[in-house]
């Protein structure tokens, strides 16, 4: 194994100035720029802390507690390892010709795994993508491509549980940058958000959220296409059920579904889209469509648009060798991950109970299945200092999110939830691995009971604040 210690040593330190790295061999200098190459705003470092926008180091952060992967999680050393390993194999090349190729045959690996992983091998074509959102875009374009002249109604959870890039990704619009929400299809396409909580935060229930999806078809125009998020921002899937004879475009970019379900949706015809990023823990960002063959042109050529481009990325191939070390760890174990995600979520639970601050938020209700069947997010409102009667929306999370950054200790980014906001603890792939002990859940609640023990006061004095003795479970 390629040792590459001098660099995955460097501590970023959230509100520092990130240290000068030690020196590295010359040949991984560029290593790190190749890493987060290729991919949108998100992967930008702060050059002053070292930092994306999501607080994660683009190096392994391994005192850090991570308890984030449904939104990003710092790369672990073994998958940094090995991205540098095939980076070397690629620039040690002596042509530009031959560095192309080995990059194309890693990516080609890279699918491959992917593939035999999912199941996918026979039913769908596999096209590696800078990030989820980015994967959702292809999806969407492609669908387009089906029947270029015919408008397009996407209908689709509510961007609080999916993402804010997700509503225009799905019409085949940027979702990114200076160019955000301009169309790179030719389609007319407008998008339909169901909500998927009730006033009160609550989750919906299935029904209610199926016949809210099958009302939206009925009354949408031109061609339906239905994105159905097998595990949205809390944990949730939803549309259960799409209506009936929908086109079905699968969100599965938190990675929490089992294989088996992949395939059963592409056998249906429906594109699957995944990530390496959230559950399976590799650097942000990296993202992937699984695409039937059936629905393939008869080349098997991915369709031409004005935002097409081979998926042959150097900073994406390089991010899925990463998270691939994670899924390789993973896979051998899996019939064991049942018993522990039970065990953790018994954690969970009697941790939010200690704490009166904290409201437990309802999510993936325990289905019949195997791993990906039991909840792996945990979704904590919080209450109001001032006010315990009150609970903290989503903006007013922000500061507590940054403030736990601080402490080394990293959550799930804050989400809307109706007229109140949610915290996030998540249990990702890594944090089931052998020897991973209680994934950080223990120093997370430590460092939660901190921070909503006390808050800043007058003149940055400190006041205590007094929790009520009672709450009430939100779901």
């Amino acid at each position: 194994m390629l040792s590459v210690s001098p660099l995955t040593e460097t501590r970023f330190g959230p509100w520092r100035r990130a240290p000068r790295p030690a020196p590295i061999r010359d040949d991984l200098a560029a290593f790190m720029p190749a890493l987060l190459s290729g991919g949108d705003s998100r992967l930008a470092a702060d050059p002053r802390t070292g930092l994306n926008k999501y607080l994660c180091p683009g190096v392994p952060a391994p005192d850090l507690v991570c308890v984030s992967s449904c939104t990003a999680s710092p790369i672990l050393v073994g998958g940094f390892d090995r991205a540098a390993e095939a980076f070397l194999g690629i620039v040690g090349a002596p042509s530009p010709r031959q560095r192309a190729r080995r990059l194309a045959t890693m990516t080609e690996n890279v699918k491959a795994r992917l593939a035999g992983y999912f199941g996918a091998g026979s039913l769908a074509r596999i096209i590696l993508c800078s990030s989820g959102t980015d994967a959702m875009l292809t999806a969407a374009m492609m669908i387009a491509a089906e029947r270029p002249r015919e408008p397009i109604t996407a209908i689709l959870p509510a961007a609080s549980e999916t993402g804010t890039g997700v509503p225009m990704a799905a019409i085949c619009r940027v979702f990114d940058g200076p160019d955000s929400g301009k169309p790179v299809t030719d389609a007319v396409a407008t998008a339909v958000e169901i909500p998927l909580r009730a006033a009160d935060g609550s989750p919906r229930n299935d029904d209610e959220v199926n016949h809210a999806f099958a009302a939206a078809s009925t009354t949408a125009s031109g061609r339906v296409v239905t994105w159905l998020t097998h595990g949205s921002k809390t944990g949730l899937i939803a549309p259960v059920c799409p209506p009936e004879g929908a086109d079905v475009v699968v969100d599965a970019c938190q990675g929490r579904i089992d294989p088996a379900a992949v395939a059963a949706y592409l056998r249906r015809g429906w594109p699957v889209v995944v990530t390496g990023s959230k559950f399976f823990g590799g650097p942000a960002f990296s993202g992937a469509v699984l695409f039937p063959w059936a629905r393939l042109p008869a080349t098997g050529r991915r369709p031409r648009t004005s935002a097409s481009r081979e998926d042959i990325n150097l900073g994406t191939t390089l991010r899925w060798i990463a998270a691939l070390a994670t899924i390789d760890a993973f896979e051998p174990i899996v019939a064991t991950v049942p018993a522990v995600l039970w065990e953790r979520a018994g954690l969970v639970e009697r941790a939010v109970a200690a704490n009166p601050m904290l409201v437990p938020v309802g999510g993936l209700r325990p289905r019949r299945g195997g791993w990906a069947a039991l909840p792996t997010i945990f979704t904590l409102g919080v209450r109001d200092p001032a006010r315990p009667e009150r609970m903290l929306p989503a903006v007013e999370l922000r500061p507590l999110y940054e403030r736990l950054a601080r402490t080394g200790v990293l959550v799930g980014q804050p989400v809307a939830l109706g007229p109140f906001g949610g915290l996030r603890l998540a249990i990702g792939a890594r944090d089931l691995l052998p020897a991973s002990g209680d994934g950080g859940l223990a120093r997370a609640f430590a460092a939660l009971e901190e921070v909503t023990a006390s808050s800043p006061g007058p003149a940055g004095k400190r006041r205590t604040i007094r929790s009520p003795a009672q709450k009430e479970p939100v779901a």
